[in-house]
């Protein structure tokens, strides 16, 4: 299992470099360990893969991946890492609205821009499911699987870029429909829910990478 999560990882990897959405100082990328309270972690600058266990791990940018995982049962994959949207999103500090369809059903609201240092109120953002959440200027995204971590952090830049032209242009923003957000959403807790039971039966969660 363990060679197999490795390899996801570098398959996410090289994806995400490919889409510039990893690659700087101060990213990082890590995927949970099916069965296992360890996950596999990399760096632009430690491209080689490092398990560590959710409970310590010794390494001061592995910690956040760390106490995601501790309070996110059903998150697969982290992403953590600045892109010029997330440093606008920072810079703006207002609300990301859910703005397309396929965002409330995998991703949820980013909700505003959190502080670095403020733990609590970044805990309280992602413990209530969401995938998505501004932490200083860098965007931190989790997926439930490692498939699902890629499609989410390009998802997320599409919504961020939408969303920063239009208020730069002082465009009129429309969110989606309550009840289209209601019954997404419903489905993504869904989704939360098969994964966590997956991963604790050491598996990895199948069926959950599609659009829809």
């Amino acid at each position: 299992m363990i060679d197999e999560v490795v390899d996801l990882l570098r398959n996410d990897e090289a994806r995400l470099r490919a889409g510039a959405l990893f690659g700087d100082p101060g990213d990082s990328l890590s995927l949970r360990i099916p069965g296992r309270e360890e996950f596999l972690f990399v760096t632009p600058e430690r491209c080689d893969p490092t398990t560590f266990l959710f409970e310590t791990t010794g390494l001061e940018s592995a910690d956040l991946h760390a106490k995601i995982y501790r309070s996110r049962k059903d998150a697969g994959g982290v992403l953590i890492g600045q892109t010029p949207w997330s440093t606008a999103l920072a810079s703006i500090g207002a609300r990301v609205p859910t703005l397309f369809d396929e965002q409330a059903r995998h991703i949820g609201s980013a909700g505003k821009p959190i502080a670095l240092g403020r733990h609590a109120q970044l805990w309280r953002a992602l413990e209530d499911g969401r995938n998505v959440a501004i932490y200083g200027d860098r965007r931190i995204c989790i997926g439930t699987t490692p498939n699902r971590v890629v499609f989410n952090a390009e998802l997320f830049e599409k919504c961020a870029k939408a969303f920063v032209i239009a208020h730069a242009g002082g465009d009129g923003i429309r969110k989606l429909p309550a009840w289209v957000r209601h019954i997404a959403g419903a489905r993504l807790r869904k989704d939360q829910k098969r994964a966590a039971l997956s991963y604790a039966l050491g598996r990895m969660p199948e069926g959950m990478d599609g659009y829809f």
